[in-house]
């Protein structure tokens, strides 16, 4: 998908999402969600102007100075030997991640620090900071050092990740549905793009099979599955790295938009 189709892509996208009713950032604080319980879905970009009519009505869209998609850029750090990519790999029920975040739209951009733990829970937190950088300066390691209870490991940029996102809120279900798509990562000089893929996340307070998105999915076949942008990336652009264990997944992703590995 070239620049020009991707232009196209978005433009019809906002026309499906005006129809919805807008929340702002300050409506939604009820629902910001930085431990929560979430649940993702893959499928094509050619079936989300379907799902986004069918859910117009349950849902708000996050407007943000007249913008619904919004763009982001993500820069994750790990260790020499990739620890978060294999933990992840391994399954290990408490795990984390680690990147820079930025808001390509405002240009804010923060720290974040993505902990799983074993009770199935996700909690984010994050320190505002004024740029990407190559190595963390010692503040940003003693932020990190106090969210995961231990001391970091040293820490190297490994992959660049760039994605457009739509939030969806439902307020009195206390859920949040983010939509990521035109998905690119970049390790060196490596890069891969996936235009044709969409990950949704269902974000929920507590677990609860009453979600309006959750729903949908099921009457349309699609599972969740456990996926993150950041081993997807690691995977595709890392030839040789083990991945075994990622293998249905990356059978799936082959239907949706061809990924090779």
């Amino acid at each position: 998908m070239n620049t020009v189709e991707q232009g196209r892509e978005r433009e019809e996208l906002t026309r499906l999402l005006s129809a919805f009713k807008p929340i702002t950032l300050k409506e939604m604080e009820s629902v910001q969600l930085m431990s929560r319980f979430d649940m993702k879905y893959v499928f094509r970009l050619s079936q989300l102007p379907a799902f986004l009519k069918t859910v117009a009505e349950d849902y708000q869209v996050l407007l943000i100075d007249g913008l619904q998609l919004f763009r982001y850029e993500n820069q994750y750090f790990d260790t020499a030997s990739l620890k978060s990519y294999h933990d992840h790999h391994n399954s290990r029920s408490s795990r984390y991640k680690i990147r820079y975040r930025r808001y390509l739209d405002n240009d804010k951009c923060f720290l974040e620090v993505k902990q799983k733990i074993n009770t199935g829970l996700t909690k984010k937190s994050r320190l505002r900071v004024a740029e990407f950088k190559n190595e963390l300066s010692s503040s940003e390691v003693e932020f990190t050092r106090e969210q995961l209870g231990v001391n970091p490991e040293q820490l190297f940029p490994q992959i660049a990740n760039n994605f457009s996102r739509i939030t969806l809120v439902n307020i009195a279900a206390g859920e949040r549905v983010t939509i990521d798509l035109l998905i690119s990562f970049k390790r060196g000089v490596a890069e891969r793009t996936l235009n044709q893929l969409v990950i949704a996340e269902v974000k929920q307070h507590h677990v609860s099979s009453l979600s309006v998105w959750k729903k949908l999915m099921q009457s349309n076949r699609i599972f969740p599955t456990r996926i993150s942008k950041y081993c997807l990336g690691t995977l595709l652009t890392n030839p040789g790295i083990k991945y075994n264990r990622f293998k249905p997944k990356l059978t799936v992703l082959k239907k949706i938009c061809d990924v090779a590995y």
